[in-house]
């Protein structure tokens, strides 16, 4: 099911040769919380505007000089690499309306546009467009697997993709230099340059010795080159802490989120238990007090923390001699 929030952000394009419309229409969608609205007043422009970054839902105008939006809607449908967008036509002659929807439109709305009724059509396109695209990406998908697996896989790679694509240029090259440095290619790399450098300096090739046994140069070097890919392994290490410690907080929050929820359910059927006069099982292990109680992660941690050190303070009082 597609959300409210990933509607609001759907790519929008207005085309209208006429500045006042633009204007109109931008601050209409604006106002209603959509974050990803271009526009243009050049019609000849719109099938390059949407192949570099295909548009969600196209807003069109009818009545263009040099172009109008029929020939728009028919060089839409030449583009072949990606499905037909959505166009909600947007003219001030009903007339059109037939062609128009021959052509390739979606829907029809007539001038002057009345906000309620735009803002349904527009959501209601929206929302059939990326239920759309959102079952064809993903129509490889296993079967197997229940949708909502599915996609929380995808969020996870998402997040994932995104913490990526915001790390800075030096964490970037510190992650190419680790990950280049702990692969089966490093490793024959240097196997090779050690097995010709070793055999420059032995003199069975013929060739001057330039650095002798016990190969003083090429110790020097690696030595220069374990410490700066340890200094790269180290900021990486930092930059993956970090991120652990950010979806470490997430888990927390999300733990925490979950115990609230789950402690007002067993509120409310305790509730209807009372009124409906259903008995507690006497057998239970849990009582009905410990389930309702607030769990409150700074008690539990100073808890886990108690009890480790009395555990500690047995071990050294079993054992106050350290074996050697």
């Amino acid at each position: 099911m597609i959300s409210a929030n990933e509607i609001l952000k759907a790519r929008i394009l207005i085309v209208d040769d006429e500045e006042p419309n633009i204007r109109l229409l931008e601050a209409i969608l604006s106002g209603a919380g959509y974050s990803a609205v271009t526009s243009t007043r050049n019609p000849r422009k719109v099938c390059e505007l949407h192949k570099n970054n295909p548009f969600d839902l196209i807003l069109l105008d009818i009545r263009m000089p040099g172009m109008d939006g029929f020939q728009v809607l028919e060089g839409l449908g030449k583009i072949r690499t990606r499905p037909f967008p959505s166009v909600l036509v947007v003219t001030a002659e009903p007339a059109h309306k037939k062609q128009a929807l021959l052509a390739g439109a979606k829907d029809f709305v007539t001038k002057p546009i009345e906000l309620v009724e735009v803002l349904n059509r527009i959501h209601n396109m929206l929302e059939a467009n990326l239920s759309q695209k959102e079952l064809y990406e993903h129509r490889d998908d296993n079967p197997a697997l229940p949708s909502i697996i599915q996609r929380n896989i995808r969020k996870i790679i998402l997040v994932r993709h995104k913490a990526i694509q915001d790390q800075s240029l030096q964490d970037r090259v510190a992650s190419a230099m680790t990950s280049f440095s702990g692969s089966m290619f490093f490793f024959y790399v240097h196997l090779v340059w050690f097995s010709i450098w070793i055999a420059l300096n032995t003199g069975h090739l013929g060739t001057r010795i330039f650095d002798p046994y016990p190969y003083g140069l090429l110790t020097m070097i690696v030595s220069l080159e374990a410490i700066f890919l340890s200094t790269f392994v180290l900021i990486s290490q930092n930059s993956l802490g970090k991120e652990t410690e950010r979806l470490t907080d997430l888990g927390l929050q999300t733990g925490l989120l979950t115990e609230h929820e789950l402690t007002r359910v067993i509120q409310m059927l305790r509730a209807i238990q009372s009124q409906v006069g259903i008995t507690n099982d006497e057998v239970s292990n849990l009582a009905d007090d410990d389930l309702e109680m607030e769990t409150k992660p700074e008690d539990v941690l100073a808890e886990i923390k108690r009890l480790q050190k009395r555990e500690d303070d047995q071990d050294h009082f079993h054992y106050p001699f350290s074996p050697h």
